[in-house]
This record gives structure tokens, sequence and C-alpha cells, in this order.
């Protein structure tokens, strides 16, 4: 997952709330084996968690109407990644090119409950070259 502001516009604020770098911040949202604890939202969505509590945080008082497919938020306790373009309210912190809906559309869902998801920290360099969109996320509306 490349984590970088432009992508991930509560990055930091996440990281501020926890007391935390950016870099302790990625480093703590990789450093931990989130369990699949539920399908749903969209097809290919995975409620996971438990994030450490130094990174709860609580979901956005304003939704955005547009949150990009490959976005990875962070609402109290969980974390997700967006399968698709939709609306949302969780704090993003970056994106994946992991293409979720695409598994789901075939029927074959990328997680499933019970599963366990590590994030990994790439670079732009990595995350372009595996054909992730690099496009920033919309301000809030």
């Amino acid at each position: 997952m490349w984590y970088d502001e432009s992508v991930g516009p509560e990055l930091a604020l996440v990281a501020k709330r926890a007391g935390l770098s950016v870099d302790e911040l990625i480093q703590q949202h990789c450093n931990h084996d989130y369990c699949v604890f539920a399908l749903g939202f969209a097809p290919g969505y995975g409620f996971m968690g438990l994030v450490d509590e130094a990174l709860a945080t609580p979901r956005l008082k304003t939704l955005r109407r547009k949150v990009a497919a490959g976005s990875v938020g962070i609402a109290d306790r969980q974390t997700a990644i967006y399968p698709l373009l939709s609306p949302g309210g969780w704090n993003i912190l970056g994106r994946t090119n992991v293409p979720l809906f695409e598994y789901a559309k075939r029927g074959e869902p990328l997680f499933r409950p019970g599963d366990k998801v590590r994030f990994r920290a790439i670079s732009r360099e990595e995350f372009e070259a595996d054909g992730g969109d690099t496009t920033p996320m919309e301000e809030r509306s």
C-alpha cells in the first residue's frame, strides 16, 4: 500500500491524533495482522480489525461523496479497503492497487471472514509500476 497525503488526506491527522510521526503511524499500521470480521457495504469490502487503540479514530463528521477504489482507511478500531469508487466516511491513509471489486464480481472475494490481512508500505514508484492510480483524493464537499 502507498501511504501518501495526496491519496491519504487524513494520514497526518491520524498520526498527530495518535502522538506519532507519519512514519511511526505507517509502521504501526503495517506491523499488525488484521482479522476480516465481515464483508459488506460494497462487494469485496472487508471490515478488519482491530487497529491499535492509539490509532483508533472516529469516522469523519462529513462524508466524502467519492472515495477512490483501493483507498485504505480507519474508523474507530477498524481498517478497510474501499473496493470501488463510493461515498465514505473513514479516515483515508493511502491506497492499494489490489482489485478487490474484480475478485468479488467473479464470485471469489479476496477476503473472507476470519482471514488475516497485513499491509505493506511501498514507494510511489512501486505503486505506479504495479498499475496504481496516483490521482489525488478529492476534497470533501
